[in-house]
């Protein structure tokens, strides 16, 4: 309660990652990869600083596609595959790059990872596939979390409250 910053739960990780509210004639649904669509995810590559040297739409980064730094599958920058490899929601490489904590616990000590990663094969990138792991004490190149936020309202927002309260009240003294 009052947190600012969190791990998302594995609910708000996977709606993040695959609900579109405009699917199924506006019914919303799930997409199979966090690129919103059904279909493989185009391989990433990368260039000299991990940038994805190809982005555009339904681009991830997995199966050890992008080579950098002298190394065989690599981390790439968050994002660099472009608006278009996005989800719904707008968050960037949910489909690769990193397999993600998330705050569930699946029993006992052992939580999921979610979204599959650099050294994953496209198989394991699909919205059906949960890896496990014990108590989160190891550490890994290809695990990782996402911190979520609690979005305040902008002040445009809070200005038109604070007017319509004030003409509710001075209506109500009338």
């Amino acid at each position: 309660a009052g947190a600012n910053w969190f791990l998302p739960s594995e609910s708000e990780w996977y709606k993040a990652a695959y609900y579109d509210p405009s699917l199924n004639g506006g019914s919303g649904g799930y997409w199979d990869s966090a690129t919103q669509t059904n279909t493989v995810p185009t391989m990433a590559t990368a260039n000299s600083v991990g940038d994805i040297a190809n982005p555009g739409s339904n681009v991830a980064n997995y199966n050890f596609g992008a080579d950098w730094n002298s190394i065989n599958g690599n981390l790439t920058t968050v994002g660099s595959a472009g608006p278009l490899s996005t989800s719904y929601y707008g968050t960037a490489d949910q489909s690769g790059n990193l397999s993600e904590w998330n705050d569930s616990f699946v029993s006992g000590t052992t939580r999921s990872l979610r979204g599959g990663d650099w050294a994953f094969d496209s198989s394991l990138l699909i919205k059906s596939y949960r890896n496990i792991f014990n108590d989160g004490s190891g550490h890994f190149s290809n695990a990782g979390f996402r911190v979520a936020t609690v979005p305040e309202p902008s002040t445009a927002v809070l200005a038109v409250l604070g007017c319509a309260f004030t003409l509710w009240i001075r209506r109500r003294r009338k």
